[in-house]
């Protein structure tokens, strides 16, 4: 336990030889989480529209207040302007049409997804004003939230990237710090060294899987932080984490140990990240997307972790289709790459001519 622990110790001192690469594998996805928390569109929108002068213009402000989520904020936030001033975004005036009254909304430069949610909510302000007329024959929008409450989708965005900072950091490291011990020809001291492969391997498996789990509370508490939202219990996030963090760590070792040179090695770690996030529901539960993309993305293993998260962040809601099978699947995926990694090692490192 002894020399466990000064290897470990050695680990981290190599910290020292990488500084800035540590720096971007920690910091890099809390960074564009808060980047990308300011710029995500929010339920409510800022609506401008014409003040009213008549009565039926004055319903349609009073009918866009009511539009919004039985569990949540409303969806539009009227602002009365004097006048449609061709320099706004979006402005709404009631103008007639051969005699009709019609609600015309304007835009600026602004991108069609924007158009599209603001003409949304101009349709549902337009149907809770229509619904009045119709009376008891009005048209009927039974709605059964699935959730207690309105989480914003920030919050899954966040919770999505947890794995991918766990992931990245000990990734990147991992293989940037192993393929450094061939650069520099430190190699030879592992090559006789009088410890056995296992022992090293765990040292250096221990301290990535640390790290990576160091990067992911980072952007825990930037998620609680900025949405005010935490995980009921922030110590089984972490456990969850534990076996992708533990695949990040062996594939960037290989990485090191096959490539044998920093650059190389650093680009598998970034970009085998960000592959596994995007296909990995990264931007949403896989269940929700294509078919064949929900089957490609149950090869990648963020998409097991995302739903065993889930629950804890949505009140207590399953999304996993099975569990037992996702849990199987991670720790198989686990046992081939240390297999795979104790091979290689072998071959790379303990088994080279001296």
């Amino acid at each position: 336990m002894k020399r466990y622990l000064l290897l470990l110790l050695n680990e981290f001192r190599l910290s020292r030889t990488a500084l800035i690469v540590h720096t971007i594998a920690v910091l890099q996805p809390t960074l564009m989480y808060v980047l990308m928390a300011v710029m995500m569109v929010v339920p409510t929108f800022d609506m401008r529209i014409v003040q009213p002068e008549t009565e039926l213009e004055n319903d349609l402000v009073i009918a866009m207040e009511e539009v919004g989520s039985p569990i949540g904020s409303n969806y539009i936030n009227p602002i009365l302007t004097t006048q449609a001033n061709p320099e706004h975004k979006q402005v709404i005036e009631i103008v007639h049409i051969d005699g009709v009254p019609t609600a015309l909304q304007s835009y600026g430069f602004i991108d069609s997804n924007l158009v599209k949610n603001l003409r949304n909510r101009l349709t549902a302000a337009l149907l809770v004003l229509w619904n009045r007329e119709l009376g008891s024959q009005a048209v009927l929008v039974d709605e059964h939230p699935w959730l207690p409450q309105d989480v914003p989708y920030t919050v899954y965005f966040g919770m999505a990237m947890i794995p991918l900072a766990a992931y990245l950091a000990a990734a990147m490291i991992g293989g940037y710090l192993m393929a450094q011990e061939f650069e520099h020809g430190t190699i030879l001291e592992y090559r006789l060294c009088p410890t056995s492969d296992s022992l090293l391997l765990a040292a250096k498996i221990t301290r990535l899987l640390l790290t990576g789990l160091a990067a992911a509370a980072i952007l825990y508490i930037t998620l609680g932080a900025i949405t005010g939202v935490w995980a009921s219990s922030a110590p089984a996030v972490f456990v969850i984490l534990l076996p992708l963090t533990l695949i990040a760590a062996c594939i960037g070792i290989l990485a090191g140990l096959l490539t044998r040179s920093s650059l190389p090695s650093f680009l598998v770690g970034l970009a085998s990240a960000f592959v596994f996030w995007l296909v990995g529901s990264g931007f949403g539960l896989a269940a929700g997307f294509s078919p064949i993309f929900e089957r490609i993305s149950r090869l990648i293993p963020n998409t097991p972790i995302i739903e065993m998260l889930f629950p804890y962040f949505y009140f207590g809601r399953e999304v996993a289709p099975n569990p037992t099978a996702a849990k199987l699947q991670l720790a198989g995926y686990c046992l081939v790459l240390l297999v795979m990694l104790a091979i290689v090692y072998r071959q790379r490192v303990t088994s080279m001519q001296r």
